[in-house]
């Protein structure tokens, strides 16, 4: 087997069959298997993805666990898979019928570990929000001191990309229905075994985006949570006594998902009264990742607009302003309708 794609599903019973006949009609389908993972729990999806076992035998499978969040869905489908190769996908999104064989030949023309595609940001109606990734041409990434910290700027997210199995090896998501982030640190734990990576620039991924407010997904819970997990994973890169540079490049990310994205999330919750948030999250910052005061305009070769936008984001915390930017901003991406990824 040379692909296994990995898709959780919980109360997909709309999206589903979009999703899996995206990779059915792939243009090298004959030589994967799709995993679908779900829990033990009365759901439509499961008789839908049933429908396509019987239809495509020993290509679709359906497996089931007690609820383990996500995190622990793509772990079992870790588990099971058979293939050299692997791509995950959410069962809301859908991808472009050459994702797999474009991603395969650019892995294969430059010996990488793997590859992130361009994605398009799309409301469940089509509208589009926003193309991320994207370029002018492909970019083959070869890490050295210089230029790790431009892993801080790839999205966390593991869909939209295809690892070679040897790179994942044990590697793991976290499992814990609190964990928050979960997709963030299970890159962490891969980019210090990475050499090489290639961006291909080409849409390659439809992500949905609803619209339902984040509330539900923030709490000073997760918040916590989350923390403490960045805290460890600095305290795992120290006791591996990988260089200076990774560390450089963990405190940028602090930055982005601390400092920026969660306050962005919580932000959204009216009972968090964001000027003392954002008090508390540079104190963390500056207990933990004390680096973050020393994120350059130009942290690697070149300036992107997302390393310009760190870097205004780092000036306004330390003018203790970023509480007012991140409300103003939040209310005009309201009032315009529209999304942007941190």
């Amino acid at each position: 087997m040379k692909y296994s794609v990995i898709i959780p599903i919980y109360r997909s019973e709309k999206t589903i069959r979009r999703c899996l006949d995206s990779f059915l009609n792939q243009s090298v389908s004959n030589s994967l298997e799709i995993l679908c993972i779900g829990d033990k729990v009365d759901d439509p999806t499961h008789s839908i993805v049933n429908e396509y076992i019987d239809k495509y035998p020993g290509k679709v499978y359906l497996h089931l666990q007690d609820g383990r969040g996500i995190g622990g869905a793509r772990n079992l489908g870790l588990d099971l898979a058979k293939g050299e190769y692997i791509m995950f996908s959410d069962a809301d999104d859908h991808v472009s019928p050459y994702i797999l064989e474009k991603c395969f030949a650019a892995l294969d023309e430059h010996s990488a570990d793997y590859v992130c595609v361009g994605y398009e940001r799309v409301s469940e109606t089509g509208k589009r929000y926003s193309s991320e990734m994207i370029g002018d041409a492909i970019s083959v990434v070869e890490l050295d001191p210089e230029n790790i910290s431009r892993l801080a700027f790839i999205s966390p997210a593991p869909w939209g990309k295809l690892f070679k199995r040897e790179l994942i090896g044990d590697s793991r998501f976290a499992d814990n229905p609190l964990s928050a982030y979960e997709d963030l640190f299970f890159s962490l734990c891969l980019y210090p075994k990475v050499k090489k990576y290639v961006l291909l620039p080409e849409i390659l991924y439809h992500y949905i985006v609803y619209t339902q407010s984040s509330v539900s997904k923030s709490s000073y819970e997760k918040t916590e949570r989350f923390r403490l997990d960045l805290t460890a994973v600095r305290e795992h890169y120290l006791a591996s006594k990988l260089s200076a540079d990774y560390l450089s490049m963990l405190d940028i990310v602090a930055m982005i998902h601390a400092g920026i994205a969660d306050v962005h999330r919580m932000a959204e919750n009216p009972s968090v009264e964001l000027r003392s948030f954002c008090v508390d999250a540079k104190s963390y910052l500056n207990e933990n990742f004390p680096g973050w005061k020393k994120i350059k305009l130009r942290p690697y070769k070149c300036i992107t607009l997302r390393c310009t936008a760190v870097w205004c984001a780092k000036l306004l915390y330390k003018l203790n302003m970023f509480w007012v930017f991140i409300r103003v901003y939040n209310r005009i991406i309201k009032s315009w309708h529209i999304d942007v990824k941190w």
